[in-house]
């Protein structure tokens, strides 16, 4: 069971809890068009069966053994162009949170949260647009806390990490808590502080790394991100720099 947080700014203020669900992003996309959402609310559940990531795959966790969750937001603030800000604000959010355990915290784009070499956090944020404006935001964020079994992949937890078991309901207390700086300084304007630091735990940035692009296996060094959210990387034997989407390239793990 976890409680509404009445220390934040924004989020946390009102928490709904499900002992289970089929997607947390999906019942927070209900309440907001049924207009009984408010801005920060947050829906958490202790098992999602039907969880979403990016590209289209799905997010498996055990149940009761992570930070399972969707954050609603309004920021009809923020010019339409200018949304990925709102990936960075919530990478920050977990990242910052996360750093609190660990200095090999880094965020892989466009959303991933990694602790070395191993996943420990995915997102998907689902933005609604009303004409020129962003109407709603749905964050959906699942960290990996106290599970220690994984099923293929690179996956890690704070409990792999650090040998410990964790307190669901402390480390939801502390996640919000990071989550709500981001986002206040996001509506407050500090939109440069968020891409400025958003690069500092970018991985990959300023490194020579391998991609599958075109096809092919290639070598390119993470040079930024576009303010739409693109990844920028100078290909090894090129001066120009090619802006990249979600699918249009691939990472290449050296091990």
């Amino acid at each position: 069971m976890y409680n509404s947080i009445y220390d934040t700014l924004i989020i946390g203020k009102k928490v709904i809890y499900l002992p289970s669900c089929h997607s947390t992003n999906d019942i927070a996309a209900e309440l907001v068009r049924s207009d009984s959402s408010m801005e920060g609310a947050v829906v958490i559940t202790d098992d999602q069966t039907k969880g979403r990531g990016q590209r289209g795959t799905t997010w498996v966790t055990e149940p009761r053994m992570n930070l399972t969750m969707s954050v609603v937001l309004t920021p009809v603030f923020l010019p339409i162009p200018d949304q990925f800000l709102i990936s960075q604000s919530i990478a920050l959010g977990v990242t910052t949170y996360l750093s609190t355990y660990s200095d090999k915290v880094k965020i892989k784009w466009p959303n991933d949260i990694y602790l070395g070499d191993k996943k420990i956090c995915g997102t998907l944020i689902e933005n609604s647009i009303q004409g020129a404006r962003l109407a709603s935001s749905i964050a959906g964020i699942g960290v990996n806390v106290n599970q220690t079994r994984f099923v293929g992949g690179r996956a890690t937890s704070l409990a792999s990490h650090t040998g410990k078991e964790f307190s669901m309901n402390e480390e939801f207390s502390k996640l919000v808590h990071h989550l709500d700086v981001w986002y206040f300084k996001l509506k407050s304007g500090h939109q440069e502080e968020i891409r400025r630091e958003y690069l500092k735990y970018l991985f990959g940035f300023n490194q020579l790394c391998r991609f599958r692009y075109q096809n092919e296996i290639v070598s390119g060094t993470v040079t930024g991100i576009t303010d739409y959210g693109k990844l920028c990387i100078r290909f090894e034997g090129h001066t120009d720099i090619t802006e990249l989407g979600l699918k249009e390239i691939e990472w290449i793990w050296d091990n």
